[in-house]
């Protein structure tokens, strides 16, 4: 008989480490300002649920989809690395001001999906872990909807963690949001760039 309870525990830890909710917290608070009503609130729910559809989509088919294409996980992680550096730059060195008619804009400057919820939450580390959580499984349906409901756990204690930034957000002034943003943007770069390092490492391993 399976231990659902003594599989749940190590597979809730492994994804909320990587996954990081709350380490997400502040990249969320820089990328989301905006005096519209509820927009955070918005953001956050598309961010987790998106997210959430991607790695269920790799949970499945993950493997094969990259091995189709000739892509690794070494050069995913690279790539991914590549993207966050970007966002990373654009959070020091970008504008304080975003253009309004950008954010109402469906599929222009759409921070839910990018870098929010591919890559920060679906990002190379989180697809790798996904997908070897569910091989471990050997095409037992059950641990691996067991898999998938963990996921989906860490993933609302995420959404938690994104409305609580918020609150934050408006407890601060606009000073020491900038701040922040300027100082999470540096440790975003040095996180990319450590995901770089680590794809370059395990592809020439």
């Amino acid at each position: 008989m399976i231990n659902f309870s003594g599989m749940f525990f190590p597979i809730f830890t492994m994804l909320f480490v990587v996954i990081d909710p709350i380490g997400n917290m502040p990249v969320f608070l820089s990328l989301t300002t905006s005096p519209r009503e509820g927009y955070r609130e918005k953001v956050a729910l598309r961010a987790c649920l998106i997210g959430f559809l991607v790695l269920t989509f790799f949970a499945f088919a993950g493997e094969k989809f990259l091995m189709s294409l000739g892509i690794s996980l070494p050069a995913f992680r690279i790539a991914g690395g590549i993207m966050l550096f970007i966002v990373g730059i654009q959070m020091i060195f970008g504008e304080e001001k975003k253009d309004d008619k950008s954010e109402e804009t469906p599929g222009t400057n759409d921070v839910a999906v990018f870098p929010l919820a591919v890559p920060l939450i679906a990002g190379p580390g989180t697809i790798a872990s996904i997908i070897l959580l569910m091989s471990e499984q050997q095409g037992h349906l059950g641990t691996k909807l067991l898999v998938i409901i963990t996921l989906a756990t860490v993933l609302l204690c995420q959404y938690v963690a994104f409305r609580l930034a918020g609150l934050l957000s408006r407890l601060f002034g606009q000073s020491v949001n900038t701040v922040i943003s300027k100082i999470f943007g540096i440790i975003l770069g040095a996180m990319s760039t450590q995901f770089v390092i680590d794809g370059i490492k395990a592809s020439i391993a």
